[in-house]
């Protein structure tokens, strides 16, 4: 009687841990389900994000008097090229940080760069920002 007993008591204690050993076909399609539902609001953002840029571009037209230069951090730049005309104060619409004292946006053709007013020189760039 007490070995029948253990046994059965073995028997109850390995039905809960078998059950657990292999998820379920439901837990299986909830999480392709998130899968999927995790890519479909990535492509939403990147869309949003490119929809804002092309508004951008409208209002904001890029006419420059100067051909291209890829520009680097800790490049010192002219005063031309972070002049009033390509400064750009809605740089929360993109995501960037807040400029800080003597610092500003500017666009040079499709690239974004933060400038010391001071100094000239590149703070930090965005490249190909206005794609």
């Amino acid at each position: 009687m007490k070995t029948l007993l253990i046994a059965g008591l073995a028997g109850l204690t390995l039905i809960p841990a078998s059950a657990m050993a292999a998820p379920s076909a439901q837990d299986v399609r909830d999480a392709r389900h998130h899968a999927v539902e995790e890519r479909r609001e990535a492509r939403d953002a990147r869309w949003d994000y490119h929809r804002e840029v092309r508004e951008y571009n409208r209002a904001h037209p890029w006419r420059a008097n100067f051909r291209y230069q890829r520009f680097t951090v800790g490049q010192r730049i002219q005063p031309v090229y972070y002049s009033r005309t390509y400064v750009i104060t809605d740089y929360g619409r993109f995501r960037w940080s807040r400029p800080g004292a003597h610092q500003v946006w500017v666009r040079h053709y499709n690239d974004a760069l933060l400038v010391n007013t001071r100094t000239g020189r590149v703070i930090r760039v965005t490249y190909g920002a206005f794609r």
